[in-house]
């Protein structure tokens, strides 16, 4: 009886220092907790109408906004007037959409339209495109007690920097929804390597003289 109750015991000893499988959850990776996103805002500019054309400040604007739609890789620019304006309102807009062509925006890519204002005589002419950049997220605003692992869990700011540091680093935020086009390969290029491929030839270049190099024996 006595040898039966030490082996109870010694089973229930046992099984209290055991673990149930799956009772923990899997460590979190540095993206679990925080995930690379985007968000839209709208780079626009405003110009007064003018009936003899666009001045030199509005040209300068209108060529600097072209240069941020190509450096922000901009899908279409938006130029719009206000419903029920002059003539000048009107022509302003044309005027504009024919500097950002100058300026390197396909005409295909400038796009005419019109919006309310409350007082059309005076409302301006909008240019205005989308920008898509990544979202930085907040670190360092909630510290957990680092020593406390006895959960396995990670820390409230686990991942942060990694998230925050790929999001100001990415050149095209249009990456984080996938990835870009490639572009087509050198037909004529792999024509040429597999022909010398079939030959047995070398499919390398020619090796550029400038490319030898030796170490320099000033110091002695």
């Amino acid at each position: 009886m006595i040898r039966k109750a030490s082996i109870l015991g010694l089973s229930m000893l046992l099984g209290a220092c055991a673990t149930a499988a799956g009772h923990h959850p899997a460590p979190a990776l540095p993206t679990e907790n925080f995930t690379l996103q985007t968000a839209s805002t709208v780079d626009q500019i405003a110009l007064a109408p003018h009936a003899e054309g666009l001045s030199a400040a509005q040209r300068a604007a209108v060529a600097d906004l072209a240069q941020r739609f190509h450096s922000a890789g901009g899908e279409v620019i938006t130029v719009q007037s206000a419903t029920g304006g002059d003539e000048a309102a009107t022509k302003s807009a044309w005027n504009v959409k024919a500097a950002l062509e100058q300026a390197g925006v396909p005409a295909e890519r400038v796009r005419l339209g019109a919006y309310t204002a409350a007082d059309p005589a005076a409302a301006p002419v909008l240019a205005s495109f989308k920008v898509l950049s990544a979202v930085v997220p907040q670190c360092g605003r909630e510290w957990n007690d680092l020593t406390a692992t006895r959960d396995n869990r990670a820390y409230a700011d686990f991942g942060c920097s990694v998230t925050a540091n790929l999001a100001a680093q990415i050149a095209n935020p249009r990456d984080i929804g996938g990835p870009a086009a490639a572009d087509p390969a050198d037909a004529g290029r792999r024509s040429v390597v597999l022909d010398k491929y079939r030959k047995g030839e070398m499919t390398a270049s020619a090796k550029d003289a400038s490319a030898d190099g030796k170490v320099a024996q000033v110091v002695q």
